[in-house]
Parts: structure tokens; sequence; C-alpha cells
């Protein structure tokens, strides 16, 4: 190899080299640089990082007109065509930001939109052609306080990217851990109360709650600025200066609502009929943002602003709630009502369903309070030769069965106004927990019987059910030969303990019941004309068991009040001698 050759191959080395030192650090993809730039500053170490995954979730979507840049937050800078790939970058203590090609710059104050104008102002003028990409990788965690009308006051490291909507939901949570007995049975009384006004007013159409403290809260900051959050009109208006982003050092005061203060309401056919306080600038089209829609019963050609008793004015509203007329301007204790498109009276049509021993077990049509059971048994073609009707019955939805109700608040419902005794309590609770939703109705006295009261009225959703006999009645406790007996009708109970062996030693004769089949009834089977129906149960109990202390102090007291009674006849006779 000559020298010019041997010459050639070492730049040509020399070049690769250089080429391969200079894409592992000048065109690193953006995790890589992510990784390096977290190694080197040791604010994300792994370990740290790792930490703060249990921490909270980002928050609210960033808004980069309203989001204030701050220490540590976490930044993704790409000039195109200059650098292929983004770049983080970490915002500096100083509140600035560090770039290889214009040193430092200061964003004190400025908002994401804002450093990205001022970026691509420096960049345009040395490249017209370049595009400046800025974008919040990382939001900085913040330290705030808030304190007033919330469940949980205190300090709190939240993301910047909270806004102060999100903190309030984050204060209101129910922390058992930090709170004492009283504290946490206080505040389930209280979301028991609420639930209750929510289960008495909800789809009324009449607001449930009143608004005051949601457009009231107020923000001190460390720049001297008060602000005032209303987070009723960001949601009607969608502008986050309604609803701030967090900084450092935020005090949050929520206030706590007053008894007497100027307000708006929206009522009738939306999802959230509300009063709110009056705040001047308030405009009919945000107080229909703030119903949140409409019900699907409502009648758009049926709103209305009222201004007093008489005085109202139709308004022109689409379907998303957006106002088509011109926009006006609210005064306190202005109502917008929006009517119903429809009666919401019960139909005059309903469905009951018969099942078992009938000839055609179907779905039928009836009309809710005016139908009566021996209607739909005759339209469902009469009963099967297997039916038994004292095992039959009908059973009736409750409208209520799916509210989530705590049991004791209901007993306590339940007890308010009793005249029972506290020993009555706890039989009590067992029959409201046991409670059968069967219609009072006795089928064998209705069909065999002819018994009108019997023939009752059925309503929508009624399920009648016909059941087979089972041809049995099981007699237990105190007999010789407990067990299933096979069934024969019109015997009473006395001929069923006999069947059974008769009562075994120490069984108490007179308290033997009948226990009904359908119902679980006691019924006392020693009264004439009671027999024993296919699939009843007897019972016959053994004599109490009565500890010997007690019978001793029964013993003694009936001896006491011989000798007292003893001694009061004896006086008698002495003082008329």
């Amino acid at each position: 190899m000559n020298i010019k050759n041997y010459i050639t191959l070492t730049v040509f080395s020399i070049f690769l080299l250089f080429g391969e030192v200079f894409c592992q650090t000048k065109f690193l993809s953006p995790i890589e640089q992510l990784e390096k730039a977290n190694a080197t500053s040791g604010l994300f170490s792994p370990e740290i990082m790792q930490s703060n995954k249990e921490v909270l979730p980002v928050g609210n979507v960033i808004s980069p007109e309203a989001y204030y840049l701050g220490p540590n937050d976490l930044l993704s800078i790409q000039i195109y065509p200059i650098e292929p790939y983004a770049t983080p970058t970490y915002v500096t203590a100083e509140n600035s930001i560090y770039s290889q090609r214009f040193g430092e710059i200061n964003i004190n104050g400025l908002t994401l939109k804002e450093v990205r104008d001022t970026l691509t102002q420096l960049i345009t003028k040395r490249n017209p052609n370049a595009t400046v990409s800025i974008s919040l990788l990382k939001p900085r965690n913040v330290f705030i306080t808030i304190s007033g009308n919330v469940l949980s006051p205190g300090s709190y490291t939240l993301p910047a990217s909270y806004s102060v909507s999100t903190v309030l939901k984050v204060a209101n949570q129910f922390k058992t851990t930090s709170l004492s007995a009283d504290e946490q049975s206080a505040l389930l009384r209280l979301n028991e109360t609420q639930k209750e006004r929510a289960r008495t007013f909800s789809e009324m159409g009449v607001p449930i709650n009143t608004s005051y403290s949601t457009r009231n809260i107020r923000i001190l900051r460390k720049n001297d600025k008060s602000l005032v959050a209303d987070l009723e009109r960001a949601n009607a208006t969608n502008d986050a200066k309604y609803d701030p982003f967090i900084c450092e050092g935020d005090e949050i005061f929520v206030p706590f609502d007053v008894e007497n203060y100027p307000v708006i309401s929206i009522v009738g056919e939306v999802l959230r009929p509300m009063t709110l306080a009056f705040k001047e600038g308030d405009m009919v089209s945000q107080l229909l943002k703030m119903g949140y829609g409409f019900t699907e019963n409502a009648d758009l050609d049926n709103i209305y602003l009222y201004d007093g008793l008489s005085n109202k004015e139709k308004l022109q509203v689409d379907t998303n709630c957006n106002l088509l007329s011109s926009d006006m301007k609210l005064k306190a204790g202005n109502i917008i009502a929006v009517g119903s498109l429809y009666d919401t009276k019960q139909s005059n049509i309903g469905m009951v369903s018969v099942k078992g021993e009938v000839k055609n077990p179907n779905i039928y049509v009836i009309q809710p309070g005016v139908t009566k059971l021996k209607d739909v048994i005759e339209k469902a073609g009469g009963f099967t030769q297997k039916a038994y009707l004292p095992r039959s019955y009908i059973a009736r939805r409750e409208n209520q069965q799916n509210d989530r109700v705590a049991p004791k608040r209901l007993y306590m419902e339940y007890f308010q106004k009793s005249d029972l005794t506290m020993e009555d309590t706890t039989r009590f609770m067992m029959d409201i927990d046991l409670k059968r939703n069967a219609v009072a109705c006795n089928l064998d006295d209705a069909f065999n019987k002819n018994s009108e009261e019997d023939n009752v009225v059925l309503q929508d959703g009624d399920v009648i059910f016909i059941n087979t006999n089972i041809n049995r009645v099981t007699v237990f406790g105190q007999v010789r030969k407990p067990g299933i007996i096979e069934f024969t009708p019109n015997k009473n109970m006395e001929w069923y303990i006999e069947q059974a062996g008769g009562y075994a030693t120490g069984a108490k004769k007179n308290r033997a019941r009948i226990i009904r089949n359908n119902t679980k009834v006691w019924e006392n089977g020693f009264q004439d004309a009671v027999f024993v129906n296919d699939g009843d149960e007897i019972y016959v109990p053994r004599e109490p068991d009565i500890p010997p202390t007690l019978e001793l102090q029964k013993w003694a007291a009936i001896t006491g009040m011989v000798g007292a009674l003893s001694g009061i006849i004896s006086l008698i006779i002495t003082a008329f001698r």
C-alpha cells in the first residue's frame, strides 16, 4: 500500500469515528435523551422517577394559553430541520430555559404559548424556514394550601397541571384514615342526608342544591395577584381563566355558603337543574350551558326566560344548549324554565307474566289498576291438573329496589315515630330484611271460594306463579318420628303429628305450629277448620330450658308473694275483729 492510499484510509477512518461519536451524542432518540437528562441532572433519577409513579395522575388537559411554566417543568423542544429529534429541556430554578444556540432564555411569568411564540420569533429571525415545536412532557409538582369549605383542608403537593376544580376533588375525598370515629360517623350521616335529598328531588326538574362557593373561590398567589375562580362559568364557557391551573405557593380558600345572596336558576327538563349565585356579567347562553344539557323529555319549543311572575321571553335554543337568538345579560332572580315534551303520566297499558301450571304460560297485556287476577288466568287458558293454588302467589316489584340506602338509616326511618319498645328491635329488623314482595291475596280463596277480595287488581310488572303440588308435609322438632309425610288433603295438624309417632318426651304441645309453605307464616293448628296444606311444615318445640338459678329465683319470688299476701290477709282479719 502506497503512502497516498494509507493517508486516504486513515482520514476516512477518522471521519467514521467522529461520525459514530457524533451520532451517539447528537442524534439520540427522545427517550434516550430523556434518560440521559434524568441521569445527569439528578432531579429525576430512576429512584425518584420510580417514587413519583405512585404519587398522582397528570390531571387536566393542558391549555397552552393558560398554563404558566415554572421550575422543573419538562419541555420537549424541536427545531425543524435544524434538529431532527425533539430535545427534552427542564425549566431551571430561575424560571429560564437553556438553548445551545441562544443561551439562556428567561420565561418568568410566561405561559406555554407565550414561550412557544418567543422562541419561534428568535429562531425565524435567523432561519425563516424553520419550524418550532414546544410541548409539555411532564408538569412540575407544586406545593399549595387549601382551606375553607372542603372535607380535608391542608397542604398538598400536586402537579401544576391540576386546575382549581381538580384540587377541590382531591380535597373533598373521604379519607377515613385521617378522621376520628366521630368525624367518620358525621360524614356518613351527611352522605346519607345528601343521598336522601337527591332521592327525593331527582328527576323532578327542581334544583337539589344551590351553589355559592363554587363561583367565589379565592386564590392568593405569591406575585400579589388575587384570583377568583368561577367553576360554573368555566364549565359553561370552557374558558380556563375561570378555572386556572395551580402555581407554586397558591393559597386556595373555598367560602362557606351564605344564607342570602342574589341567585339565578335553570329548572325543568335539564340534566342538572341548578340555582347559582348571580355574578355580574352572567349571560343567558352561559346559564343554558350550566344545566349540562337537555333530557330526552325536553321541549325545545317551550323554553322561557322569566323575570318576575308575569314577564317572560321565549328562547330559541338548539339541542346542544346553544342560544340561537341574540344573547342577553342576566339579572338577579332570572329563571330559565325548560318545558316537558310530553305528559309523564303512567302508561295505560302494562305487562304481567304468568308462570307455572297454566295452559298457556306467557306475557299478557293488561290495563294497570283495572285488570284483575281472574281476567289474566282466563287469558292463560286456566289451570292445569297439577296446579296447587295454596302454594301459588303474585310477586310485585318495588320501584325503589335499586336505591343504595344504608340499612341503619332504613331502620331508623321506621323507628323514628314508632311506639315499639327497644326489645322489639331485633325481631323487627329480621322482619324487614326478610320482607317479601308478594301481593296480599289467597289464590285458593279467589278461585275455589269465589272470594272477590282475593281477586286482586294487577299492576305493570306483576308475576303470577302457579305452583304444582309437592305431595309432602314435613314434621320436625319434638316428635317420635320426625321427617316427611305424604300429603293428605283436609287433615289438621294433630293428625300429621300422630303420623309422625306423636309427641316425644319434652315436647311443648300447646306451642306446636304450622309453618305455611308459601308465606312462612306460623299458624296455630289447634283452631277449628285449620287444615295443613301441601308443602307446609309442622314444628313441635321442646320445653324451654330454664337455668337452675333462674328457677330458684322464680320460686323465691312466688314464695315471697305468697308470704306477703298471707300477711295482708292476716292484717285485714285482725283489723275487722
